[in-house]
C-alpha cells in the first residue's frame, strides 16, 4: 500500500514565495502583525522576542531554523542577536528567497538556507547547534516523535529549543 505524501505540493506554496517581497505581501503583513518581520505564520515580533530571551543567542551561538519558509524571522533573530543562523525548509523558492534576503542584507556569511525535508535526515552533523525553532510548522510532518528524537541530536547537550 502506498501512503499518501502529507507535505503539501511545492506549487502550493510557490506563488507566496515568489511574491514574498512584493509591497502587496509586505503591507498584508504589517496589517496582520503590525510589525513585518517577514513571517509566513502567525508568529508576532513580540513572541519571537520573548523566545529570544529563553534561546540565549549571541555572537558564536549557532540557531537552526526547521521550516524558515522564506526566512524573515531566522535574518531577524541573526540580525538582533549576532548568532549564526541555518534553515530549512522543502520549498525550493523559499529557500532561493531566504538566501537572496540574507545577501541583501549583508548577512550571508553566517545566515544560510538549504532545501531539506524536516521530516527526515537533515544535511547537518550530531551536535551542532545551541538551539532550534520550528514555528508553525510541525504540525505537518509525520511520525513526529521519531522527527523531534532526530532533531534532538542536532542539538548541542543543554541547548534550547522551540
Amino acid at each position: 500500500m502506498v501512503k499518501p505524501n502529507p507535505l503539501p505540493p511545492a506549487g502550493h506554496y510557490n506563488a507566496n514565495y515568489e511574491s514574498f517581497q512584493s509591497e502587496l505581501y509586505t503591507q498584508i503583513r504589517r496589517e496582520a502583525f503590525g510589525e513585518d518581520i517577514g513571517q509566513n505564520s502567525w508568529l508576532t515580533a513580540n513572541e519571537q522576542d520573548r523566545f529570544l530571551e529563553w534561546l540565549d543567542l549571541y555572537p558564536g551561538k549557532t540557531l537552526l531554523d526547521i521550516a524558515c519558509g522564506a526566512g524573515g524571522p531566522a535574518l531577524r533573530i541573526a540580525t538582533i542577536t549576532g548568532c549564526s543562523v541555518a534553515g530549512v525548509d522543502v520549498h525550493e523558492q523559499a529557500v532561493a528567497t531566504a538566501n537572496a534576503l540574507a545577501a541583501q542584507r549583508g548577512l550571508a556569511a553566517r545566515v544560510q538556507f538549504w532545501a531539506a525535508d524536516a521530516s527526515g535526515q537533515l544535511p547537518f552533523p550530531d551536535s551542532n547547534f545551541d538551539a532550534m525553532t520550528c514555528i508553525d510548522a510541525i504540525n505537518h510532518l509525520p511520525d513526529r516523535p521519531r522527527v523531534l528524537a532526530v532533531w534532538a541530536g542536532l542539538l548541542k547537550p543543554g541547548a534550547q529549543w522551540l
